[in-house]
């Protein structure tokens, strides 16, 4: 039997986080919740650590969600965990999750596994149906996947300095040049929201538009043309396919957002610290360099 723990990235929490919690935790041994919100509510973080096998740890602040399974990736190494489930604060997951992932491995050798991901099922967004697992993908998000540790200690520690956005993809990719796979099972189930995705028409096409706060395009942008430099020579594809959705994200921004200034300008200056090798987390940059966030 394999040893499962979870992290949890916490982000300014309502009281609806202990039925995502709720969804998972008797599944796992134990779950390290890791907040990074400037000023947690102890009202909701009391009842967070009163949850069952919870281990809440503030993070002093927002540090990012790639510094945030980090944390939850040492904590599980020291205790001697193998695998860590990682989750979204408003993801639920299905019943049969961790036992799916378990009866996987069960019958199937880790040692070339990186990532086990479920099919993510999204409140707000209608995916195409998809062919039974299980399959090896190319990428997966990070709420619902299960890291295994060997890989971890492998491939390395999640890039903190890519803060939020990308920091999933960056480690797939991560994996596969270590030699690891990602595998998508078809019988583990994860529920939760896409953003704040949002329906448009545009001319004869329905296009989703993501409607991000300002600060978070200006990430998408740079760390989008961040992995897509760092892999252009191993997955050119991939690489180019970005690039190409850099122009289109733009486009939306132009013809949809309502903030249309401020978000272009974000975007550029995301751009700019692609090109300076600017990386890191945009307000404490902009603290350190004097300009106006």
């Amino acid at each position: 039997m394999v040893r499962i723990a979870g992290v949890v990235v916490l982000y300014n929490p309502r009281e609806d986080v202990l039925g995502s919690i709720g969804s998972y935790i008797s599944q796992i041994e134990v779950l390290f919740a890791v907040d990074n919100s400037e000023h947690p509510d102890p009202a909701v973080t009391d009842r967070i650590r009163n949850a069952g096998n919870v281990v809440y740890l503030w993070n002093g602040g927002n540090a990012g969600i790639a510094a945030a399974l980090n944390i939850g990736a040492s904590l599980a190494l020291e205790r001697g965990f193998d695998f860590l489930l990682m989750m979204d604060q408003d993801s639920i997951a299905s019943a049969n999750l961790v036992s799916a992932f378990s009866e996987f491995l069960s019958r199937h050798s880790a040692r070339n596994i990186g990532i086990l991901s479920p099919c993510h099922q999204y409140e707000n967004y209608e995916k195409p149906a998809e062919p039974p697992g299980p399959k090896e993908v190319f990428l997966a998000i990070t709420s619902g996947t299960l890291l295994n540790l060997i890989a971890y200690r492998a491939a390395g520690r999640f890039m903190d300095e890519l803060i939020i956005d990308y920091v999933d993809f960056e480690y797939c990719m991560r994996l596969r040049t270590h030699g690891y796979k990602v595998i998508q099972l078809g019988n583990a189930f994860l529920r939760q929201r896409l953003g704040n995705l949002v329906p448009r028409r545009f001319v004869y096409r329905r296009v989703a538009v993501m409607r991000y706060p300002p600060v978070r395009v200006y990430y998408r942008f740079r760390n989008r043309l961040v992995l897509s430099a760092k892999y252009m020579k191993k997955f050119p594809l991939w690489s180019i396919l970005e690039l190409r959705l850099t122009v289109n994200e733009l486009v939306k921004i132009i013809c949809f957002e309502k903030e249309k200034l401020e978000m272009c300008r974000m975007a550029f200056r995301g751009i700019a610290d692609f090109l300076l090798h600017r990386l890191g987390k945009y307000e404490d940059r902009q603290r350190r360099s004097g300009v106006r966030p």
